[in-house]
Order: structure tokens, then C-alpha cells, then sequence
């Protein structure tokens, strides 16, 4: 019984990061950045770069995504900054795709 309950949290888990990603990724001063809304339990003020390979979890998953260039860890909000050329709607399509695969 308890694994069941972890695959329901798990299919929870999506599901609000996906309605997260798609109704919080909230716009910044920085035209390159948005904030998304979501739990973590990563050291606060952290920036995390393409190619850091101590990362996991979630910022792992958006740091691999095409035109995703760091990360920034703040309390309950991760920060993503992607290449000045690459398009919002595109990186937001990737990151739903990506968690799909979840």
C-alpha cells in the first residue's frame, strides 16, 4: 500500500509543478529570467550553470533544457535564465515535455 501512495504523489507532484510552470512562471526586471514557484530543498542563493554535474532534482531537469543557461536558488522559487536568442514559449514547451517523462 505505501508504494501506492508514493506513485499518487508522484502523479500529484507533476501535476502541480506542471500547473506551476504553466499559471507561476512569473516575469522579472531581467527579460531572461522568470521565477518559477515551486518547493526545493536546495541551499538558498545558489546560481547553478549548464555542465554542474553535482546537481539534482528539479533544477537538474530545468538546467538541461535547450536555451536554459542557470539557475538561481531562492526560498521556494527557483529563478531560470535562459540565452538571450532562445524563446520563452519554446523553453516552457520543453520543460512540460521533460516532466512528462516523470
Amino acid at each position: 500500500k505505501p508504494a501506492n501512495f508514493v506513485l499518487h504523489t508522484d502523479i500529484i507532484t507533476v501535476f502541480i509543478l506542471k500547473y506551476y510552470l504553466n499559471m507561476e512562471l512569473i516575469d522579472t526586471p531581467n527579460p531572461n529570467a522568470k521565477k518559477v514557484i515551486v518547493n526545493h530543498d536546495y541551499e538558498i542563493a545558489i546560481n547553478i550553470e549548464k555542465g554542474n554535474s553535482d546537481i539534482e532534482g528539479v533544477a537538474k531537469d530545468l538546467i538541461e533544457v535547450d536555451g536554459v543557461v542557470s539557475i538561481f536558488t531562492g526560498p521556494n522559487f527557483l529563478t531560470v535564465t535562459k540565452e538571450e536568442a532562445a524563446d520563452w514559449g519554446s523553453i516552457n514547451k520543453d520543460i512540460l515535455n521533460k516532466f512528462d517523462t516523470i
